[in-house]
């Protein structure tokens, strides 16, 4: 609670595990998104390990708002991620690990998927949306999905106006 102390916030997993399938969310897309959602006064949280500190700055230079709680302490769990998530208002993720963790707290999720099976790899609860490239778009590359996308899927989990 006290890396996340307030309401609003907004998840993001951006990297993946898996090198050999290319399913990342283009960043210019996130940070697009990012500015969007702080317009509807909510504050982005990163969910990005400490090895990657060059992509961390990246972010942080683009959106100085932004929160990064796993840069801000000492615990390096799966458990951390899942108590993260209870935090949140929403989640927004591409399919990886950080995914399974954050549906342990049972977050609104959004999870992007082009390459691997929805069926097989999408959390399954009330809350969660999966936007799949290759439904939307008949395209296996998840950078198909536009920010206009995860904008609505968000707006149907939280019920917020866009001004």
């Amino acid at each position: 609670v006290r890396l996340l102390p307030d309401k609003n916030y907004i998840g993001f997993s951006l990297t993946q595990g898996n090198v050999y399938r290319i399913k990342e969310w283009p960043l210019h897309k996130v940070i697009k998104l990012s500015e969007e959602l702080i317009r509807n006064n909510k504050i982005p949280v990163f969910l990005i390990e400490k090895k990657h500190l060059e992509l961390k700055n990246d972010i942080k230079n683009l959106i100085p708002s932004a929160l990064f709680p796993e840069h801000e302490t000492s615990l390096d769990s799966p458990t951390l991620v899942t108590c993260i998530g209870a935090r949140l208002d929403l989640a927004i993720t591409i399919d990886n690990g950080i995914m399974h963790m954050l549906s342990l707290s049972k977050v609104p999720i959004i999870s992007l998927f082009g390459p691997t099976s929805a069926n097989k790899f999408a959390p399954r609860y009330k809350k969660s949306k999966v936007l799949d490239s290759k439904k939307i778009y008949n395209s296996k590359n998840v950078s198909d999905i536009t920010v206009e996308d995860v904008l609505q899927a968000s707006k149907q989990l939280l019920n917020f106006y866009n001004h």
